[in-house]
């Protein structure tokens, strides 16, 4: 059989959907702000209406504009004692925000007066906090009509209530003020030089790019610029929510070129340096999501001479777990190509990934990130021997046998299969792998991707005579029930072929009388089924380990009582068969008709 090729692992994507995005937002306390200015501009409309016989407000002229005495409305009026009214008495726990509050808060919202849709904006501050009923359209249309407003301190309060909706509330307030139109004036707010208003805003939009319509509707805005822009800000917050909201993007495939293509990348690796956490965190993720594109992968680690991976080796060692899960993440998808599998080993990540490996205290998805990325590394024949000499093989083996953590079980083995593809099998062997191997085949709890690679890997190592030997002798033989048991059963294709690899290569050795009896009819109905697939791979697999089973009296009866004769001849009889399958197939035919001595046959 031919040495199976070494694999890289599969794409991260799909495991790194989930990330937690720590979103910054100012705090301030609005409560005693919006009553004092509601109270403010009732004390105004006395003072206006007595004709000066009460008290002026000391900041009235707060409230003049263009030389001219602000006048309320009788509505707007009505609108401010209702909401002081609200404020003063009924805004305590739970706010339920009757048709006469939502209207008087229309009245604010839509006025001329600044100082009125502030107060506005504060009224919605503070339902915000503590509302945990669902958002309506109603409540939510005014809102997001304060986002339009020309004030700063209007958008920072509006900006503000809008991130708490989003965040505080429950999850169909995000899609009640899409569906009022939040999003265009939250991009537009995002070319603010306010920090606050940009602070808020990009918590505002972190929130919101969980879903794929809503990634859709950011983009489609304009949002990508302006929010690469803001990571490069000196505000760690506003770094912080934007980094944040680039990470978001990235979870769509679709998204990727888009954020690349306006300058992403450069500003990443940039801020890759930063000593804060979080911004550390979502860079790499994002890098990470970036590099499973191969064009992404180039641009990266051309910037700065490999800048990148130098900073990201350096992050695999810092004490933040979930850090440390990104970095290996990132550095897993970069080792796709096979120039930059050398480089990261040559910028000294190996020791790192070692310590990870071999700590009790590492996470379980940053210990699957680490093996995964060591899985990587090890497809490069120059990286095999700074691996064996990092003595790594030795701390694989617990990992190998944890079915806790699947994850970096199958990257394990997928990495002893790498290994075992170059001329290392006896370090392998020596290291008790076989043992770990078998015993996780035998494990009830292992699951079909782990005994995928498990198999793969023993396909290779069995082209060792002491390993067939002692394959045959664990756990009392039931390694190789268990083996024509998945042959023959298995739901997971690669795993059925890999174990039919492996008894081929079993069936080289003598086969003790009891195994033979015990797993007769197994045997008979996998090489039948297999020689019937549509697939040429099985059909060649299954003559292959015939011709070798045929050698065996006890076999060659076997098959003949079955009839196999007939499945064979048909083969035979395709002319459009690989050439190596007809020769297997001629080989078996004559084996089975006794026509002289059976030809060898290369696979």
């Amino acid at each position: 059989m031919d040495s199976t090729p070494r694999k890289k692992s599969p794409d991260a994507s799909k495991a790194m959907e989930k990330f937690d995005i720590k979103i910054e937002r100012s705090k301030p306390c609005v409560l005693e702000e919006i009553v004092d200015l509601l109270k403010k501009f009732l004390e105004y409309c006395l003072w206006c209406l007595t004709c000066g016989c009460y008290h002026r407000p000391s900041d009235s002229k707060s409230f003049n504009g263009n030389g001219y005495e602000m006048i309320l409305l009788d509505s707007e009026k009505k609108a401010v004692q209702n909401l002081l009214h609200y404020m003063e008495l009924e805004a305590s726990g739970d706010p339920v925000l009757t048709e006469e509050h939502i209207r008087a808060m229309c009245i604010l919202t839509y006025s001329d007066n600044e100082e009125l849709q502030k107060s506005a904006a504060l009224c919605f501050t503070e339902v915000s906090e503590r509302m945990s009923a669902p958002l309506t359209i109603p409540i939510a249309r005014p809102l997001v009509e304060l986002l339009r407003s020309r004030d700063i301190q209007v958008q920072k309060a509006a900006t503000l209530a809008v991130s708490n909706f989003c965040m505080i509330g429950p999850g169909q307030n995000k899609e009640v003020l899409v569906t009022c139109g939040v999003i265009p004036p939250l991009v537009q707010l995002l070319h603010s030089r306010n920090v606050e208003v940009q602070c808020n805003t990009c918590g505002c939009i972190t929130s919101l790019a969980t879903s794929d319509s809503n990634k859709q509707l950011i983009v489609n805005n304009h949002g990508i610029r302006p929010l690469i822009n803001l990571m490069k800000s000196t505000d760690i917050r506003v770094q912080r929510n934007a980094a944040g909201a680039i990470l978001n993007l990235t979870h769509q495939q679709s998204y990727r070129n888009d954020l690349v293509t306006k300058g992403a990348i450069p500003v990443l690796i940039d801020i890759l340096h930063s000593s804060d956490i979080d911004v550390q965190y979502y860079v790499a993720a994002s890098l990470s999501n970036l590099a499973v594109n191969d064009k992404h992968r180039t641009m990266m680690t051309a910037i700065g001479h490999y800048a990148v991976i130098k900073q990201l080796v350096k992050l695999m060692s810092t004490k933040k777990d979930r850090v440390k899960c990104q970095a290996c993440f990132a550095l897993r998808n970069i080792a796709s190509d096979d120039e930059n599998q050398i480089i990261i080993v040559q910028f000294g990540a190996l020791p790192h990934l070692h310590n990870i490996i071999k700590s009790k205290a590492s996470h379980k998805d940053t210990l699957g990130a680490a093996v995964a990325c060591l899985r990587n590394l090890s497809i490069h024949r120059a990286n095999e021997i700074p691996l064996i000499s990092e003595k790594i093989i030795p701390d694989l083996r617990p990992i190998l046998c944890d079915s806790s953590n699947s994850e970096a079980q199958r990257h394990a083995a997928g990495t002893l299969r790498n290994l075992a593809v170059g001329d290392h099998h006896r370090i392998i062997i020596d290291n008790d792998c076989i043992e770990a191997m078998t015993f996780v085949l035998m494990d009830m709890d292992t699951k079909l991707t782990v005994l995928a690679e498990i198999t793969a890997a023993l396909a290779i190592l069995t082209d060792e005579d002491d390993v067939k030997y002692k394959i045959l002798q664990l756990h009392n033989g039931k390694c190789f029930t268990k083996l024509v048991a998945m042959a023959t059963l298995s739901s997971h294709t690669d795993v059925q072929y890999n174990s039919v690899g492996i008894l081929g290569q079993l069936s080289l050795v003598p086969l003790p009388e009891p195994l033979k009896v015990e797993n007769r009819k197994g045997i008979l109905l996998y090489i039948d089924m297999f020689l019937k697939s549509p697939d040429p791979n099985f059909i060649h697999v299954a003559l292959w380990t015939l011709v070798q089973l045929l050698k065996d009296q006890f076999f060659l009866q076997a098959f003949r009582e079955h009839d196999i004769e007939q499945v064979i001849t048909k083969i035979h009889q395709i002319s459009s068969q690989p050439t190596t399958i007809d020769e297997l197939a001629e080989t078996a035919l004559n084996m089975l008709r006794g026509e002289g001595s059976p030809t060898s046959s290369d696979d």
